[in-house]
């Protein structure tokens, strides 16, 4: 059993797109060992593609904060929102098929409306000089908590329609 029983990686890549498009975060889906499904990456800012780019800045920041949220969804069997160590939003629902977890489908890119990026943070984890990461993190959208949990929904009744449809 895998994510790929719950739909094809091009119905994935495709709500991903639609889901970037819509609410404008870094949208992908992964497997229940964390790997993402599609290999598209769809950027809403230019601090994470910077950040991602570094392999210390991808497992010092970006792999930790997936790593965790992930876990956390698989252990609630519910959505998480959450903030990531770089101070951006981070959404992760947890897809279970036939009781088995797969993986998670998520978001994460934008600015909380009560937080900042944490560019200290930043620059140390992923070897980027602060200077670079300030001028970057300037440019980095916010959402609000009500954004983000639309955002959640959206995903969770994707997930359900798909669910639904490959149970056939």
């Amino acid at each position: 059993m895998s994510i790929l029983d719950v739909a094809s990686r091009e119905e994935w890549a495709a709500l991903e797109r639609e889901f970037h498009e819509r609410f404008g975060l870094n949208a992908r889906v992964y497997d229940e060992k964390g790997t993402g499904v599609t290999g598209q990456a769809l950027w809403c800012n230019a601090l994470c593609p910077a950040v991602k780019s570094s392999p210390s800045g991808l497992s010092a920041i970006c792999s930790v904060a997936n790593s965790a949220l992930a876990a956390e969804a698989e252990r609630g069997r519910a959505t998480v929102i959450d903030a990531c160590d770089a101070g951006l939003i981070k959404i992760c629902v947890p897809v279970f098929q036939d009781g088995r977890f797969v993986g998670v489908l998520g978001g994460c890119g934008l600015v909380p409306e009560d937080g900042e990026v944490d560019t200290f943070l930043v620059s140390k984890g992923s070897g980027l000089p602060e200077e670079q990461v300030e001028t970057l993190a300037r440019d980095v959208p916010g959402i609000s908590q009500t954004q983000a949990e639309a955002a959640a929904r959206f995903l969770e009744e994707r997930l359900a329609a798909l669910q639904q449809r490959s149970r056939g």
